[in-house]
């Protein structure tokens, strides 16, 4: 696939060529390998809301658990 790009800042020009000079890579690699990570991110952030409900299920089906309070207080007593 073969994308162009216009009008692209000076300074997010400079600063893709740089970092792709600072890792030994042509300005296409380093793009492609930026889109790459994004495009991670993108899913990633697309099945947050699904993990947040198995954690919260999950959260709910544990027991509840006592106030941890009285144990607190009883280990700072033994220091």
């Amino acid at each position: 696939m073969n994308i162009t790009l216009k009008n692209v800042p000076d300074k997010v020009y400079r600063t893709v060529k740089r970092a792709a000079k600072e890792q030994g890579r042509s300005l296409n690699a380093q793009i492609i390998q930026l889109l790459e990570a994004e495009a991670a991110q993108l899913e990633r952030r697309k099945r947050l809301p699904e993990l947040i409900k198995k954690l919260e299920r999950f959260r709910k089906s544990l027991p509840p658990m006592d106030d941890s309070t009285p144990l607190i207080r009883q280990e700072r007593q033994r220091r």
